[in-house]
């Protein structure tokens, strides 16, 4: 599959170097208008790489099937726009876009030219969700109860979006996809503005139909964090991906016990012990890309096409006009 990415800044450079590595793809050029991160790329890329200021000199280049697009967000629309309308199929760096309506006109650009949208939510594509996606789907985890989690790190601050649109993003991206599309029916979220233009710490409560939801994102933080809990009636999963192992099932919870007494049952703990499964890496980026390339040739949806990414986005905004004072009134 022939592909044009479109920027190189520091995820840019990450999927350069998986669109190199792979066998599914033929890496045609890289459009970057930034002319120290075009030099970055000329010393960094393949010399078949061709690199360009200008996406729109490959809109109409028959040979391209796809772009990949890793700019700014609020610059990633239009670009997608314009690629859809030329008949590419489009893999779309998180979030969608910067708004539900955005997302809503994304969704129908490429209906009505027919190409795949793809989302880069990249936890969907990470063997370790997919652990816990499958145990949840299989009934040994229970009913779901609680999903807390922790993305913190220091830095890089950016200038475009805020902590919990650039971190919190992935899990509710999870949420998402782990309950089968439920959405919120409450909603708290709370952020800091300590230097910048945006919230650089930031946390996300949510309630749905039978679990809670806890997300605290940083760009604050001396530690890199990346802990997520998901609880369920039967068991706990703790998903730690800078520790080894980084997944470990506990098999405990609460059981109610009966009594004759309405006043005397009780409730107990039950503890059984830990289980780590036994998992293989993978690279979730390159799981992305190449799962978007199956999209395009078997002309198959994708896991995180435009009807996720319209849910999550949907709590994305409503999550920042709660934070954000200057949206309550609209």
């Amino acid at each position: 599959m022939k592909v044009v990415q479109v920027g190189y800044g520091y995820w840019g450079a990450n999927i350069s170097k998986k669109l190199v590595a792979s066998s599914k793809f033929e890496f045609k050029a890289l459009c970057e208008i930034l002319p120290d991160r075009a030099e970055k790329a000329r010393r960094e890329l393949p010399d078949y790489v061709e690199i360009s200021d200008n996406y729109e000199n490959y809109l109409d280049d028959p040979e391209v099937t796809g772009f990949i697009i890793a700019t700014q967000t609020v610059n990633t629309f239009d670009i997608g726009m314009k690629a859809m309308a030329a008949g590419k199929h489009v893999f779309m760096e998180k979030p969608l876009a910067t708004t539900v309506e955005r997302s809503y006109k994304l969704k129908e650009q490429s209906e009505k030219y027919g190409v795949i949208l793809h989302c880069d939510h990249i936890m969907l594509y990470n063997p370790y969700y997919r652990y816990i996606k499958d145990l949840y789907d299989s009934g040994d985890l229970g009913d779901l109860i609680n999903y807390d989690t922790q993305k913190l790190n220091l830095g890089p601050i950016r200038k475009d979006v805020d902590a919990l649109m650039d971190l919190a993003v992935h899990d509710v991206a999870v949420i998402d996809w782990l309950s089968g599309g439920k959405e919120p029916i409450e909603l708290s979220a709370i952020g800091h503005i300590p230097f910048g233009e945006h919230e650089t710490n930031t946390y996300l409560t949510m309630k749905y139909d039978g679990f809670i939801a806890h997300l605290h994102s940083s760009w604050m933080s001396p530690l890199k964090i990346r802990q997520t809990v998901v609880a369920g009636t039967k068991k706990t999963v703790i998903f730690d991906d800078m520790a080894e192992p980084r997944v470990k099932v506990y098999d405990c919870g609460i059981e109610y016990v009966p009594a004759d007494r309405y006043e005397d049952y009780q409730y107990t703990n039950r503890k059984s012990g830990v289980y780590i499964p036994e998992l293989q890496f993978e690279d979730s980026l390159q799981n992305s890309l190449e799962f978007f390339e199956n999209c395009v040739q078997t002309g198959t949806q994708s896991l995180s096409g435009p009807e996720p990414s319209i849910r999550v986005m949907k709590v994305l905004e409503w999550a920042e006009k709660d934070m954000k004072p200057m949206y309550k009134n609209q």
